[in-house]
């Protein structure tokens, strides 16, 4: 039963929030066409659209465009102007790409009154709120004079010339009936890079620029009057239904010494009533007991809806008499295709042990609906979890043996990596290696490590990120080819080339890692630039070998050369190097080659 506890304990620390992200984008967004300019109100001269986009990072306001669609810019040659959206919104859940040229400004203007401020703030060691991320300022005229301004937590900005993603869920400001306001607007998240930079932030008014008055409904604006900066898959959830409530619910209580339900059928109520609302607490046992809940669950619109149940315990959802989320252990999700109208919810909840604590939530989303709950609040307990246990960086490299989770992208599934190593600077930057392959798996910038699922309760001896995460590859990047157009060979885990010899410190503390592969001896350095922004690999080949010996740098579905010695990554990232890499289509992708013979030393950088 303690493994199950363990479970818990961690489906608490991160099944919450993962939930609500992976709900949000089960509902269907709306997005912005940006075949021409016409879901935009008199679009100002410098907007234009464009198929195509690079910006050099070295380069103040350089932002390039090539002919086509998909792509929104902003190339204010002199001055430049706002640009709004067609449609106007309340509450909305908006996400959105852009990428900012070195040195630009801009800024989202939801209702076109609340800042949310786009900066190139690459490699700022300390923001405020006028950097990429923050909410604006609020300005008072007659003093010339800002306040309630709110800086990101961390700086999670990519450099310029790389697309970046915001997510941004906002609840409009309430009125009554006679227009006087009773709530403020709020900002429910910030996320920018996969990072949450704010949660439940109140805005008591428009921010500066913003004007003076408010409303329920107002446009999108784009900043266009403070540098060149593109848009791209802007989406958007307008939440204008009312929130959902059980109505009618009836229960009905079952001593059961099961971990499921039984038959309640053939079972006689030991309690029963109504209540207002879904809540264990209808029974003051914790143990060898069933609830049953049925209601009604009044539905506005038609369309798929999303339930997430956490039973502390077991439970089972049905809807109309049909199983949406079946019988099993904890928390787990459902989606439920409803017509507008009244539906009948049944709930079942069980708990055969006595040891963890009672707890039934049920949480929807649905067309129009923000995740909200339909539970009691009291009902899923709060006090239980786990605490949070991360490690910061040091005065020096920090060096930590433990699991990897790799994803290949964000929404992918992840595996675990086991020979493991990760490494974070003073400078506040991180990575990820495979000692098994000497393989660069992930860097990130922000926090260090989240060391949670490893050491809290017994653990599972992996560790996460604590930043905005590059995810770079899980294949190992050394390999013997006949010649350049060789294809890359599959690698055999069972029969691996690599023998990896540990690990030298450097007078600063920073690994050098040892390895042989294919006959070659090899030594693999990765440190920070001086200021911090970018990562330098070098990689030192000895031995003669047993053959032509390859290192690949990248494999992508889009690799362009920005200059001479510059590469950009599929819009993610750039890679720079002295040495002439071979640029090859290689099965559907593109790659980067460089030859790795007896005495060769390659050095190349990591820019994101």
């Amino acid at each position: 039963m303690q493994h199950i506890h363990s479970k818990l304990r961690r489906a608490w620390l991160f099944g919450l929030s993962c939930w609500a992200l992976a709900a949000a984008h089960a509902q269907s967004h709306q997005t912005i066409p940006l075949n021409d300019l016409s879901a935009f109100r008199t679009p100002p001269a410098s907007w234009a659209i464009a198929g195509g986009i690079s910006a050099d990072p070295g380069k103040n306001h350089d932002l390039r465009t090539e002919t086509g669609t998909g792509i929104l810019a902003n190339l204010p040659v002199s001055g430049g102007a706002d640009i709004y959206t067609q449609f106007e919104h309340g509450d909305i859940d908006l996400e959105l790409e852009f990428m900012m040229a070195k040195g630009s400004n801009s800024g989202i203007y939801l209702q076109g009154r609340y800042e949310i401020q786009l900066l190139d703030s690459w490699g700022k060691d300390k923001v405020t709120f006028g950097d990429c991320g923050g909410v604006y300022e609020r300005w008072i005229e007659e003093k010339q004079q800002g306040y309630e301004g709110y800086a990101p937590r961390i700086n999670a900005s990519r450099a310029p010339g790389l697309w970046q993603k915001m997510e941004i869920s906002f609840a409009a400001p309430r009125f009554d009936q006679y227009g006087r306001k009773v709530a403020n607007a709020r900002l429910l998240r910030i996320a920018l890079n996969g990072v949450t930079l704010h949660e439940n932030l109140e805005l008591t008014g428009p921010t500066r620029g913003g004007g003076i008055a408010e409303a329920t409904r107002g446009p999108l604006r784009i900043q266009g009057d403070h540098g060149p900066v593109a848009f791209r898959n802007i989406r958007y959830r307008l939440l204008d239904n009312p929130p959902l409530q059980l109505g009618e619910l009836k229960w009905e209580q079952f001593l059961t010494t099961t971990d499921f339900a039984p038959d309640l059928s053939t079972l006689k109520p030991k309690a029963s009533g109504k209540t207002q609302t879904l809540t264990y607490e209808v029974t003051n046992d914790n143990s060898q007991f069933t609830l049953r809940f049925i209601g009604k669950l009044p539905v506005p619109a038609t369309g798929d809806y999303h339930f997430d149940l956490q039973a502390y315990g077991s439970g089972t959802l049905r809807i109309d008499g049909k199983e949406i989320i079946g019988k099993g252990w904890w928390f787990r999700s459902g989606t439920a295709n409803l017509s507008a109208g009244d539906h009948q919810v049944e709930i079942i909840y069980t708990k055969k042990e006595s040891w963890w604590p009672n707890g039934l939530g049920l949480f929807v989303e649905g067309p129009g609906i923000r995740r909200q709950a339909l539970h009691l609040e009291s009902s899923v307990p709060l006090g239980q979890m786990a605490r949070q246990i991360f490690l910061d960086y040091e005065e020096e490299p920090a060096l930590m043996r433990c699991f990897i989770d790799f994803r290949r992208r964000p929404d992918s599934a992840a595996h675990r990596i086991t020979h493991a190593i990760s490494v974070g600077f003073p400078e506040k930057t991180a990575y990820s290696y495979d000692l098994s392959t000497g393989t660069l798996l992930q860097v990130w910038k922000g926090g260090f490590l989240n060391a949670t699922p490893m050491w809290d309760d017994r653990g599972d001896g992996s560790s996460q990120p604590n930043g905005s995460v590059l995810p770079l590859t899980d294949e190992p990047q050394l390999a013997v080819l006949a010649g350049s157009e060789t294809p890359w060979p599959k690698f055999d885990k069972e029969n691996s080339p690599f023998r990896p010899r540990g690990y030298q410190l450097d007078d600063y503390g920073r690994p050098t890692y040892l390895y042989e592969a294919y006959g070659f001896s090899a030594s693999d350095k990765i440190i920070p630039t001086a200021d911090g922004r970018q990562l330098e690999r070098t990689i030192v080949c000895k031995g003669s070998g047993q053959g032509n010996l390859y290192l690949r740098l990248v494999s992508g579905k889009e690799i362009k050369a920005v200059s001479a010695t510059l590469y950009l990554i599929d819009g993610a990232y750039f890679i720079e190097t002295a040495a002439k890499p071979l640029l090859r289509n290689s099965a559907g992708k593109q790659e980067l080659l460089l030859p790795l013979g007896a005495g060769a030393s390659l050095t190349y950088q990591l820019i994101w």
